[in-house]
């Protein structure tokens, strides 16, 4: 199913939703097109994965037999080949689940990269672990959808995982691991039912992250503005290589308990907001055979 007027892909000249005047998103179509293909493919149980198989198998900790493509592109792209390049590889992943207050399909939105041509997708762990997902698809900037047939891998720590689609022949970014702080980075991602939003900004730092959910995992965080529905989106450096993948946002404020302290509340107790990333690095190891643990006697 194709938005003929909204969607063009022709090669070298693929005009994605947003990049133009004359290819303008209309989001409201866009988001229609997603959520009817997902609630046809949960509607009398035609997902090839289950919830119940999809969350059995984002236990899984390695993906050794997938080829990643290695970073190796080195020219500076201006800043509309960045956007062309991001979008082409760029996906929306969907999940179609029931509310209790009606019978219709809904429809969850993240978004999500091509890592490998013949149909493998790298997100986020919390996007493939969803707990309320009957069918997962995947659309494609070119307005192509495909089910979700199969997790990969998956890292909670790492907030990261690998989907296949039964596709070939896909737009794939290369993943690059060593890209320092302070370098120039692009994010391109879907916030809040916006289709095809980019930002540019900077790597600020990596950090280990605390609580049960990361355990001191190593995160990237960066300048480049992104909102919920983000999650799993590329961040590229200049060349088009990818760095990272949209994880989560954690606000500072000037006090956490402003009222208490007699201090001002909400936007105006904001001071900056954290921007936490996949690394590629993470996005790698899901394809390395991890060593087995000692025997114990």
């Amino acid at each position: 199913m194709l938005l003929a007027p909204l969607l063009c892909f022709l090669g070298a000249a693929f005009a994605p939703p947003g990049q133009s005047v004359d290819t303008a998103a209309d989001d409201r179509a866009l988001f229609t097109q997603a959520e009817t293909a997902t609630a046809n493919l949960a509607e009398g149980n035609k997902s090839p994965l289950n919830k119940e198989t999809r969350l059995a198998q984002v236990k899984r900790t390695s993906a050794p037999s997938v080829r990643l493509l290695p970073a190796a592109r080195d020219k500076k792209l201006e800043g509309e080949e960045a956007y062309r390049t991001a979008a082409a590889a760029s996906v929306l992943i969907t999940g179609a689940y029931k509310c209790d207050k009606c019978t219709r399909w809904h429809c969850t939105l993240a978004s999500g990269v091509v890592v490998d041509p013949d149909g493998v997708i790298a997100t986020n762990h919390h996007v493939a672990a969803g707990e309320t997902a009957e069918a997962m698809g995947v659309m494609t900037a070119d307005g192509r959808f495909f089910a979700v047939t199969e997790v990969l891998a998956a890292n909670k720590n790492n907030d990261v995982a690998l989907l296949r689609i039964n596709a070939k022949g896909l737009t794939a970014l290369p993943v690059r691991d060593d890209l320092g702080a302070g370098a120039a980075i692009y994010c391109y991602s879907h916030p809040a039912n916006s289709f095809g939003c980019f930002s540019e900004g900077i790597v600020t730092r990596y950090c280990r992250l605390g609580g049960a959910d990361r355990n001191g995992a190593v995160f990237m965080q960066i300048t480049a503005d992104y909102a919920r529905g983000s999650s799993g989106g590329p961040i590229i450096d200049q060349a088009g290589n990818l760095v990272g993948l949209v994880s989560s946002t954690s606000p500072v404020l000037y006090t956490d308990n402003a009222a208490a302290k007699g201090t001002t509340t909400g936007q105006a107790n904001l001071q900056m907001v954290r921007h936490n990333c996949v690394t590629g690095r993470a996005i790698l190891e899901l394809t390395r055979t991890l060593p087995k643990p000692a025997a114990t006697k």
